[in-house]
């Protein structure tokens, strides 16, 4: 299975960011209000509608609290 990596530094503490990033399913609440507007979850991937409209499958390839990714 592919995954996906990017690395980007933050000015927070990391508990916080964590938390935040692997609540999957609130995405348009906690991480990015207003540019996503709702996101729904279903099965191994989420769908994510943007503030313009447009709605987006997006897989979820893996979640692991381990490393953080």
């Amino acid at each position: 299975m592919t995954t996906l990596h990017k690395e980007v530094v933050i000015a927070a503490p990391c508990e916080l960011v964590w938390d935040a990033i692997r609540d999957i399913g609130a995405l348009h609440t906690r991480l990015v209000p207003g540019f996503v507007v709702d996101t729904k979850l279903d099965g191994d991937a989420r769908i994510v509608t943007f503030g313009n409209g447009m709605v987006l499958r997006e897989p979820i390839l893996s979640l692991e609290a381990a490393a953080r990714h």
